[in-house]
């Protein structure tokens, strides 16, 4: 399954993204493109992986997720080992717990991994291990929601201090939980409501920014909920019919490349701040080679790789597919 509307949301996340590692964070609200990222993935695997076997989600998960993400953290470590990175450092126990989506506290005491937007990842990975526990006792939404509930409850109760288990038990699980809901909520399908929610979760983000409602447990009311409006919403006006395609076909095309776009850029911006500085031109220049960039990754390295693993894994011959 492929909707346009998803599609444009992953590009306006990703460049949302792009635009808070590009401004140093001055552009907080860039940061929230994380959030509308899990509520889109929930919504995904509660839309298609429910009738999904377990060994099989997880084969698919893990082509889609890794091949591209370990690439570009071993090129990270290349090139610090060819001395480009004068502050970038691992080790054989940072390295492979980020490989393998362990989270762990770095020098700085941030849970980061060593390519730093791989923390999200070592949420999705959680969440579609939980997900596929659920798929094995056939019961993924209901499963999921449950267990994920349950752990965000524990982390405020106990306040646990390593990595794993603050990662394990944050609020930011409930995202993925607000996503699977609304693959099931089957009356987003009018474009008053749609339209409706888009502005109320575009007003969401703005509020949150004047507030400062992006701290911890306050995320999921400053980011997560607008995040969940905007997808609600967007998905709402495909489904009734108003979805305006043509005119946001660009923004369609940078959510195919989402994912390439969300690990490379971060090297484009430092390495073209270090060469050229960090000016106006220079950041609008960063910007379009981060695009290339993630444009050629894509159809280059992503898709053809992923045909290929998918057609090896699963004992078949390669097939174009949608993306997930």
């Amino acid at each position: 399954m492929q909707l346009r509307s998803i599609q444009v949301l992953r590009g306006i996340a990703a460049s949302m993204v792009v635009l808070f590692h590009l401004t140093e964070g001055a552009f907080v609200t860039g940061a929230g493109g994380v959030d509308i990222f899990f509520v889109i993935s929930g919504f995904i695997m509660g839309t298609v992986g429910t009738r999904d076997r377990p060994l099989n989600f997880l084969r698919k998960r893990i082509v889609r997720i890794i091949p591209l993400y370990w690439g570009v953290t071993l090129l990270m470590c290349a090139a610090a080992i060819a001395g480009l990175f004068r502050n970038f450092s691992f080790d054989a126990a940072s390295l492979a717990k980020s490989l393998l989506f362990i989270p762990y506290f770095n020098g700085t005491g941030e849970a980061w991994p060593l390519l730093v937007v791989g923390w999200t990842l070592n949420f999705e990975m959680f969440f579609y291990v939980i997900f596929a526990i659920g798929l094995l006792l056939a019961r993924p939404i209901l499963l999921s929601t449950i267990v994920m509930a349950i752990l965000v409850l524990a982390g405020v109760v106990l306040q646990p201090s390593g990595a794993p288990l603050q990662t394990w038990t944050s609020p930011l699980l409930l995202e993925f939980t607000a996503g699977l809901l609304l693959a099931h909520m089957v009356w987003f399908r009018e474009r008053g409501v749609g339209l409706g929610m888009v502005l109320l979760g575009l007003a969401g983000f703005v509020a949150a920014a004047i507030l400062g409602f992006y701290e911890g447990a306050e995320r999921i009311v400053g980011w997560g909920v607008p995040a969940f409006l905007l997808v609600a919403g967007c998905v709402s006006l495909e489904r009734a019919g108003s979805w305006p395609g043509r005119l946001l076909r660009p923004l369609e095309s940078v959510g195919d490349a989402s994912y390439s776009l969300y690990l490379w850029h971060g090297l484009v911006i430092a390495i073209g701040h270090r060469l050229l500085g960090s000016s106006v031109p220079v950041n609008i220049l960063l910007v379009i080679a981060s695009l290339v960039v993630a444009v050629l990754s894509f159809r280059v390295i992503e898709q053809p790789v992923g045909r290929w693993l998918n057609g090896v894994t699963a004992g078949r011959r390669p097939q174009q597919s949608g993306q997930a």
